[in-house]
């Protein structure tokens, strides 16, 4: 089975798809992801968080062996449910050391069976039909080729098992990225989604798996301190190596932007998951 590549320009400095930048800069220590997790946290409105949204949707007593690829701080497994049974084997993967640490002290507070490794997702450590679930929670398109790491992941799968993949769509915090327009003349809210997000991510999906379901996440954010966001946009290009002018100009920007909203930055969230099984 073979995953048609989607069109991307790879000469794009806001497709955040390189190995080296990934593992030793954005996610070398957990400072930037957890700018970006309060983001959402702090200003979130939906009556569910996310983590126990996406925990809704998974049958966690149908599966023995787990794997989650991209494991980065490990909190999606703080939001386990209480109820559940811990007798089911995880294994965490990532390509950064600090983040399979992290993720391991999470899910060990709550398992009994986890273990951890240092791993890309396009060349995974493992045999053939190793796990009955493969969790990917918001990093498939940050894989230097998705279709190579689909593939990886149909391999490790058992005939039957479930790929559960969330993922961003275009719209996802349009507001953010406007602001960064104004100051570098450029937009990067559509660059990751053209990778795998919830329209491209449907195309690749339906290459080697079958029953295809995406679920939608209904969410926005309402973000009240400047700082906030400014630590967000900071966390990735083509902020995170602003000058000290631009800088200046992007806190002005998200300063009026928050007086133009009566004290409140509205924040578009365009999000969800898929679930996507292997053919038996």
């Amino acid at each position: 089975m073979t995953f048609e590549q989607p069109h991307r320009d790879d000469t794009d400095p806001h497709v955040a798809h390189d190995v080296t930048y990934l593992r030793n800069s954005q996610y070398g220590t957990l400072d930037k992801l957890n700018a970006r997790i309060v983001l959402h946290s702090k200003y979130a409105t939906s009556h569910v968080s996310w983590f126990d949204w996406l925990h809704s949707l998974i049958e966690w007593s149908s599966w023995d062996d787990v794997l989650e690829v991209g494991s980065g701080t490990g909190v999606f497994w703080t939001a386990l449910p209480a109820s559940l049974h811990k007798n089911f084997r995880l294994v965490l993967s990532d390509l950064s050391p600090a983040m399979v640490e992290a993720s391991l002290k999470q899910a060990r507070q709550r398992l009994n069976n986890v273990t951890g490794v240092e791993a890309n997702v396009q060349d995974l450590p493992f045999e053939n039909a190793s796990f009955d679930l493969v969790i990917a929670n918001q990093m498939l398109y940050h894989a230097p080729d998705p279709r190579v790491a689909l593939a990886e992941i149909r391999r490790v799968l058992r005939p039957g098992g479930t790929l559960f993949a969330s993922t961003i769509g275009p719209e996802h915090l349009r507001e953010l990225f406007e602001i960064e327009a104004v100051v570098f003349g450029v937009t990067r809210n559509a660059a990751l989604s053209d990778v795998f997000g919830s329209v491209s991510g449907r195309t690749l999906l339906e290459q080697g798996f079958e029953v295809v379901e995406w679920h939608q996440f209904d969410d926005e954010l309402r973000c009240t301190d400047v700082e906030d966001v400014m630590a967000y946009l900071t966390t990735t290009p083509p902020s995170e190596g602003a000058t000290s002018e631009q800088l200046r100009q992007l806190r002005a920007e998200v300063e009026y932007r928050v007086r133009k909203g009566d004290g409140t930055l509205y924040v578009t969230k365009d999000t969800g998951v898929f679930l996507a099984r292997r053919p038996r």
